[in-house]
């Protein structure tokens, strides 16, 4: 289908070296005395025009000359550089109204195009490269990796708003996650049992939400919790002595990640308005690099072989949290009951 909607991408202009005539003042024009050097530098001033500077327009990392067509390397969308934007010129992007599940490569090849799915989206079985979903920018409800054979969610960093949750689970070889850092997730997020995964690199939306983060702490943290007391708005009440840092309003959940070690993408959540948990990911040695100030849920630490008692007993003692907290089961602590 065609449209004529044109997009705000980036243009760049050409510079073109331009040289003018020496002025009649000049130190130059007095010392040559030159009636023939006057003259030259007359009729050139008077000879000259502004050469037009052409236009470009840039998409991805490549530069487009005014007038140029092209088309995405999937094919989905092609534009024309007009005036220094991008005209679309036919757009086969396409939606799905309810749910999709993807249980096969071919099924995740089908996909080339999508844009949004208004349900939610599951993606299992033999589907290991998720490249033909680069177009997928919407899902309307949860999105579900489990079981799969991808090794990495590159494909998927369009992505910009889930209305539910992301399940990413019991997928053996994945090593990377991709998700784009201002991703919007109206859900929980559960990352468990994926058994090649050393990071959380490409999670880190979760903690992104920085315009509600920079408050005061939802109560009085000195003192009892008021049980009728709601949890302070976004914004900027807190004042410049409060800590800067992101917001997650879902539950997390880190579990059963047995070679897991590199928590840094989560660098940015200091206030958590719901449960935060982590279990029996075997190879975790410390909570280092997570700058949790709040819980308004429950905080969970539990049966971590790799690390110290100690030291999650310390990590949590400087966290307020609303529910119940859990250490038990670490290196050299007391069993889980």
């Amino acid at each position: 289908m065609t449209h004529l909607r044109r997009f705000a991408l980036a243009c760049t202009l050409a510079a073109v070296p331009a040289c003018g005539p020496l002025l009649e003042g000049s130190d130059t024009a007095s010392d040559t005395g030159s009636d023939s050097a006057s003259d030259s530098a007359s009729d050139s001033a008077e000879g000259s025009t502004t050469t037009p500077i052409p236009l470009s327009c840039v998409y991805g990392e490549e530069v487009y000359d005014e007038g140029e067509e092209f088309e995405t390397p999937d094919g989905c969308v092609s534009y024309r550089c007009e005036d220094g934007g991008l005209t679309v010129l036919a757009d086969e992007r396409f939606s799905v109204a309810g749910e999709l599940a993807l249980a096969t490569q071919a099924d995740v090849d089908a996909q080339v195009c999508l844009s949004v799915v208004e349900g939610s989206l599951t993606i299992t079985g033999d589907a290991a490269d998720l490249g033909p979903l680069a177009q997928l920018t919407r899902v309307g409800g949860t999105l579900t990796i489990t079981g799969s054979e991808a090794v990495s969610l590159n494909g998927l960093q369009a992505l910009g708003e889930i209305g539910g949750s992301i399940v990413i689970s019991d997928n053996a070889v994945l090593t990377t996650l991709a998700f784009q850092v201002y991703m919007s997730v109206f859900g929980d997020v559960t990352i468990q049992n994926n058994d090649s995964l050393a990071s959380l690199a490409g999670a880190e939306f979760i903690g992104q939400c920085s315009v509600c983060a920079s408050v005061v702490p939802s109560r009085d943290i000195t003192g009892p919790r008021d049980p009728d007391a709601e949890p302070a708005p976004g914004g900027d009440e807190g004042g410049a002595d409060e800590p800067g840092g992101g917001t997650f309003y879902g539950a997390i959940l880190i579990a059963d990640n047995d070679v897991l070690v590199d928590i840094q993408a989560l660098s940015n959540l200091w206030y958590a308005w719901s449960h935060v948990r982590f279990r029996n990911n075997a190879a975790l040695t410390s909570l280092v690099g997570l700058p949790l100030l709040e819980v308004q849920g429950d905080l969970e630490i539990t049966n971590h072989a790799a690390m110290s008692t100690i030291d999650a007993e310390a990590f949590a003692a400087g966290i307020d949290v609303w529910g119940v907290t859990m250490l038990c089961g670490n290196l050299d602590g007391l069993a889980c009951p």
